[in-house]
């Protein structure tokens, strides 16, 4: 059976546009919660109108479990960002999707359908912000197209994606894990309801094929391994911590070992820029004195990566495990957290740096 879809407003501007994509794409209308349908400034239904928000969907999920629907997709007010969840055939459970896991199965999705296939000579090329998971990268690898990362920002991933293509390629997706994605052969800006139209025909594939897009994903982890990621803050209201953090973590020079794992490379973006990966030892991304970050990849698989916010007291880490194909996601997140602890304790030291943990 087709899968049935919830679609949400948020109180914003979506509804109108969303209801003319699914009408010219052929797809079957969504129910439409209709709390949230309307455009409203007091957005009186959500705790914070932001669909990735803890308890932001809990409405188009009461909605959907009375409608029946198996899928809720959301956009943000301004339908710039798509949130996804589904609720279980079997047992009424809900899988709500991260960003990350939304834009590996639209690049993964993008790749099979429109650049596999394509007769065009242009190498296909995807692009994600360097805080988002590395899995997109390694089924770029695996796969055979070009992959690039970029500062946080769509002006970074939507000029990246000009670039790439003035440069003869075709870019055909980009994303950051905080639901934003970009499909740059029609705009190089984060789009929801391009994004609500692509996730949409690729749930009607997976269905009709007998599966459900939680299986969907997890037959990608399959093929490519587990990523498991860990992110999170701790609350810091010295912005001058930030940079002594960094400032200790490279006063004898950059380590080789951070508590007993073995660096592969390391990249700052601070003053001065340092890459190992480099010919030159100089970082292609931009670098910033008053925001810098740090990025470890270890030889086990591990993504480590440290910035201060530039709009909060908080001092960001986003951490990746990545799991060869085979490895359970279990033992994945078990290593994952293990070794969190330990290199945040190292590098960070909260507690001589009056780090606060939310």
């Amino acid at each position: 059976h087709p899968p049935s879809i919830a679609y949400s407003a948020m109180h914003g501007v979506g509804n109108q546009w969303a209801t003319k994509l699914f009408s010219t794409c052929g797809l079957r209308p969504f129910k439409s919660v209709p709390a949230q349908k309307r455009p409203d400034p007091a957005f009186p239904t959500v705790p914070f109108p932001n669909p990735e928000e803890r308890g932001a969907l809990a409405l188009s999920q009461s909605f959907s479990e009375l409608e029946g629907c198996d899928i809720i997709v959301a956009n943000d007010p301004d339908a710039d960002r798509l949130a996804c969840a589904e609720r279980s055939r079997e047992d009424g459970s809900w899988t709500t999707f991260t960003g990350d896991q939304i834009g590996t199965m639209l690049g993964h999705w993008l790749y099979t359908q429109v650049g596999k296939p394509s007769s065009d000579e242009k190498k296909i090329a995807m692009v994600a912000s360097t805080v988002s998971s590395s899995m997109l990268s390694v089924i770029a690898k695996r796969e055979g197209f070009f992959f690039e990362d970029t500062l946080t920002g769509f002006k970074w991933i939507g000029s990246k994606a000009v670039d790439l293509n003035s440069s003869g390629y075709r870019t055909l997706f980009g994303y950051e894990e905080a639901i934003g994605f970009a499909f740059p052969d029609i705009v190089p800006d984060k789009d929801g309801i391009t994004s609500l139209g692509i996730l949409s025909e690729l749930a009607y594939h997976v269905y009709h094929e007998g599966k459900t897009l939680k299986e969907h994903m997890q037959g990608l982890y399959k093929k490519y391994g587990e990523f498991v990621s860990n992110n999170s803050y701790y609350f810091c209201h010295d912005p001058k911590v930030a940079l002594k953090i960094f400032d200790d973590f490279k006063r004898d020079g950059y380590p080789s070992l951070v508590a007993g794992y073995e660096i592969e490379s390391i990249r700052y973006l601070g003053e001065p820029g340092y890459d190992s990966l480099a010919a030159d030892k100089k970082p292609t991304l931009a670098t910033s004195k008053s925001s810098p970050m740090l990025t470890l990849r270890f030889k086990n698989g591990c993504v480590v990566q440290l910035r201060a916010s530039g709009t909060e007291p908080k001092f960001k880490y986003y951490i990746e495990m990545r799991g060869e194909p085979g490895v359970s996601r279990d033992e994945v997140e078990k290593e994952l957290m293990k070794m969190s602890r330990l290199v945040l304790e190292e590098i960070c030291q909260p507690e001589n740096n009056g780090l606060v943990v939310p």
